[in-house]
This record gives C-alpha cells, sequence and structure tokens, in this order.
C-alpha cells in the first residue's frame, strides 16, 4: 500500500563521504523524493580555477518517505544508516527544507557555519590560546565566550573567543 503525500516525512540519510550525489540518483531511481542542498565554490588546480558545487551538509542526504519505508534505500552503496534517536528516525520539518531551499536559491554566497551551544566543550584550534579546551559559556552578539574550569580551586575564568577559532570536541 502507497502511503499517501500527508503520510510522507523529511528524514536524513548519512552516508559516506564523496557520495552524496550519486546516492541522489539511486534514490531517484527508487522512487523517493530527495534532496541535496549544494553551494558553488571555487576551487583552485595548478592550471585553472573552476566552480564546483558540492554538498551544503557533507555526508547528510534528506529524503521524503512514509514511516514504513526505507529498509530499501539503506541497500544504496554508500548510505550507512538513518539519522536516528532512540533507534527511529529523526524527522525534518518541511518548513526547515523549504527554509534551506529558499535560501539556496537565492544563489547567494552560502556559508556552512560552527554549530555551537551553550556548555559545548570546545577547543581553541587556533592563536596564542591554540589546544586550550573548555566550555561555551555564552554566545552575545556573534563573540562566543570561553570558559575553563579549574575544579582544584572550585574557580573558573572565561575569556570572548572568535567563533572561527573554536571547534567541537565532542
Amino acid at each position: 500500500m502507497k502511503p499517501r503525500e500527508t503520510d510522507l516525512k523529511w528524514h536524513v540519510l548519512y552516508t559516506r563521504p564523496k557520495f552524496e550525489k550519486k546516492i541522489c540518483e539511486e534514490i531517484g531511481y527508487l522512487r523517493f523524493e530527495n534532496y541535496l542542498p549544494v553551494r558553488t565554490v571555487v576551487r583552485r588546480w595548478s592550471d585553472r580555477m573552476k566552480k564546483i558545487e558540492e554538498p551544503l551538509f557533507a555526508g547528510y542526504i534528506f529524503v521524503k518517505k512514509g514511516s514504513r519505508q526505507g529498509a530499501d534505500l539503506l541497500q544504496i552503496p554508500g548510505v550507512i544508516r538513518f539519522v536516528s534517536t532512540g533507534g527511529r528516525p529523526d524527522v525534518i520539518a518541511d518548513n526547515e527544507i523549504d527554509k534551506i531551499r529558499l535560501i539556496e536559491s537565492e544563489g547567494r554566497d552560502v556559508q556552512k557555519e560552527d554549530y555551537f551551544s551553550v556548555g559545548d566543550p570546545v577547543m581553541i584550534k587556533q592563536g596564542v590560546f591554540a589546544g586550550i579546551t573548555g566550555v561555551l559559556v555564552r554566545n552575545v552578539n556573534q563573540q562566543p565566550r570561553f570558559m575553563i574550569r579549574l575544579p582544584l580551586l572550585k574557580q573558573a575564568i572565561s575569556v570572548e573567543v572568535s567563533a572561527e577559532d573554536l571547534m567541537s570536541i565532542n
């Protein structure tokens, strides 16, 4: 029994790197709606510069399916698994997909950003504080505040750092 259009929900497939476009082609053969957001970047080779499209979210493809569908998607070479919580594939709201499509369709320079939340363990990857680990305390006005705890003294210190200097250590 084929699911009704209203029963179909967006899910996320986690894939091997650099397999996204081929997997989308295979998903199309299985007649599932799918979406791979891309961005145009300029790559430099030794003899030329070239504009290429690369996935905005490397290793991830959005696919619309019913709750009882999807086993055949996992058989496609390069597909690793559905992104899930508690063993159930996570659902992405239609309006989230619509937002990504709208931003992508504008043709502007879209940049992928690191996603940090307050409380995330992070490490400073460059600059005078390179290699120091700590916790993101707050992210106010685009300027993250980085905290180092000193449990022995039951004290902590914090400093503002550039978001580009941080990397997640989860």
